[in-house]
């Protein structure tokens, strides 16, 4: 436990100071709301106390100006104090607030009376002998011009935008006139060159003919078809040349992908070797849009075929029937196995990007684990919940998360009753643009009579990449009388690494796991090490060196090899 702790302790030590470069000398404000304060330190983020000090009075009083002008704010007055060597002190007035003297907003046009826009405009803080405020001003401009674009104004246009400010007096005019013009609509969808029944790609817009026109939601069409992976580029455009009556064609053109695609994996860990894998997929079997994909996974103790076909229904995005047929081959440690299983799913979307599958899975395997042995046949109908993070913002925290519940009955097929529980979530926080924090739980449950009726297959191990590093692949679980792996009921496993850019693409990382595969107790074993990450154009590539602190002796490190995103 000494040595976790001091591995733990290194790491979270390096951290904060990777983090946080050594500060400068402090400047601290006073006088200010926190709205304020925080725009006036965004403009001063720059300068360090002795530039501060060294600064005239009319740079510093346009610095503030600069701050504070669009609060409102034409007259503050600000002093320098120095504290002490490390410390500077700015003592800042804001002055009297300018207030709206006039406030000329007008709209014209078709939209002048329509009670939306009207409302927006009401509901605007740029009332006569209401506070200026810049944002409002620069806020309702943007709200009218897209209240207009999302409601079919195309012609819409402001005729008049100024904001008059008379610092003498702290007064305001403000004069907004905006013209929308007429309002359009969407004419009729016309698809050319796809590969793909039209009515399946018509189905995915969230848009009919007669509507008022909206460019977001031809936007949102394009991001439909881009998703459903069937082609290779895509242009959703309106023929503005071709209007008739206020209605507006919308023109789908289309470059199917390839029917084809053929993708290779690898890698190499110490207690694996050399592992391979080769994927055939049909992104598009037919005009329905139906798909397809296989997939080969080959190491020296592990062998194994994935064949899927996918079948969207109306909502091709979100819902679709899937047929999966897996066979898998295991000679490792105390464990000879040949499992195939057959599964029927049907899939959908819920709320907030969360995926449900309701499936019933088939399995067959011929086994021996340690002393038992046993030929196994399970009905195993169940459900799962996933959600993986598609948001490109680099600075927000993604996440991804796995959850299944599985039961047999043998009163129904199956040979024995269980029930089973899994469930992984994984974090990757992006500290910086140089530093990410990465974070995986993994866990697992069988609840059924007794152990030797579950097959190999759905036994608890942990060990290997992905789960403990540091020890060999799933060779940790409880042993029989003979010192034989037996597979546990409960598993469970985390794991912490941090990364830090040190080139472009290159990155070194720090990481801890923690787990075990237990019947009853849980003896928590740990794995400590270093990583190096290649961000290359082609693939990902991740080098690990583990050490494994509750490993036999001349076992405790490994290394592996990866390709492939990590997140």
């Amino acid at each position: 436990m000494v040595k976790l702790t001091q591995w733990v302790v290194l790491l979270f030590v390096i951290i904060p100071f990777s983090v946080y470069s050594a500060p400068a000398n402090k400047i601290s404000i006073s006088g200010l709301p926190e709205p304020l304060e925080k725009n006036l330190t965004y403009h001063l983020e720059s300068l360090d106390s002795d530039s501060m000090t060294k600064m005239g009075n009319v740079k510093l009083t346009k610095i503030v100006n600069e701050a504070l002008n669009p609060f409102g704010y034409y007259h503050p007055t600000a002093k320098l104090m120095r504290v002490d060597d490390k410390e500077i002190k700015l003592q800042v007035s804001t002055g009297p607030i300018t207030t709206i003297q006039e406030s000329d907003i007008i709209v014209s046009g078709q939209a002048s009376t329509n009670p939306e826009l009207l409302k927006i405009v009401e509901q605007s803080n740029l009332k006569q002998g209401q506070a200026l405020h810049h944002q409002e001003y620069d806020s309702l401009k943007s709200k009218i011009q897209s209240f207009a674009l999302s409601h079919g104004y195309l012609d819409g246009q402001f005729t008049m935008t100024r904001l008059e400010v008379i610092p003498s007096t702290n007064e305001a005019n403000i004069r907004i006139h905006f013209n929308s013009g007429e309002q359009y609509y969407f004419g009729d969808t016309s698809i050319s060159n796809s590969q793909i029944e039209d009515e399946r790609l018509v189905n995915l817009k969230d848009f009919e003919q007669g509507e008022p026109f909206d460019v977001v939601k031809l936007s949102e069409y394009q991001t439909s078809l881009s998703e459903t992976g069937w082609f290779n580029a895509i242009d959703v455009h309106p023929n503005y040349a071709s209007t008739a009556d206020l209605e507006v064609p919308v023109e789908v053109t289309v470059a199917p992908r390839s029917k084809n695609i053929v993708e290779v994996g690898g890698g190499y860990s110490s207690d694996m070797g050399v592992r391979a894998s080769l994927g055939w997929a049909q992104p598009w079997y037919n005009a329905r849009g139906h798909s397809f994909q296989s997939a080969v996974s080959v190491s020296q103790p592990e062998q194994s075929l994935l064949l899927g076909y996918k079948i969207p229904t109306r909502d091709i995005l979100n819902d679709y029937y899937g047929i999966k047929f897996e066979t898998t081959h295991l000679d490792y440690l105390d464990t000879l196995s040949l499992a195939s299983d057959l599964t029927f799913e049907k899939h959908w979307k819920l709320d907030n990007d969360w995926q449900s599958t309701v499936y019933v899975k088939f399995l067959y395997e011929d086994y021996q684990q340690a002393m038992d042995e046993g030929l196994s046949r399970l009905l195993m109908p169940g459900i799962s919940f996933s959600y993986v993070d598609k948001q490109q913002d680099n600075k927000r925290i993604k996440h991804k998360h796995i959850y299944a519940i599985e039961y047999s009955d043998s009163r129904v097929v199956s040979d024995t009753q269980i029930l089973r529980l899994t469930g992984e979530t994984a974090l990757s926080w992006a500290i910086s643009d140089n530093q990410r924090l990465n974070f995986r739980v993994s866990m697992g449950a069988n609840i059924s009579d007794d152990l030797s009726d579950i097959p190999s297959s759905l036994r608890f191990f942990a060990g290997g990449d992905g789960s403990l590093r540091g020890y060999d692949y799933e060779s940790i679980s409880p042993v029989d009388e003979n010192g034989e792996l037996k597979g546990a009921p409960y598993m469970l496993s985390s794991g912490l690494e941090y990364q830090h850019r040190i080139l472009d693409a290159f990155w070194i990382g720090g990481f801890v796991d923690v787990g075990d595969a237990f019947e009853s107790k849980f003896d928590a074993k740990v794995g400590t090490g270093l990583s190096v990450i290649w961000e290359s154009g082609f693939v990902p590539i991740k080098f690990d060196v583990a050490h494994g602190l509750d490993a036999d002796k001349g076992d405790q490190w490994k290394v592996y090899l990866s390709l492939g995103a990590q997140f």
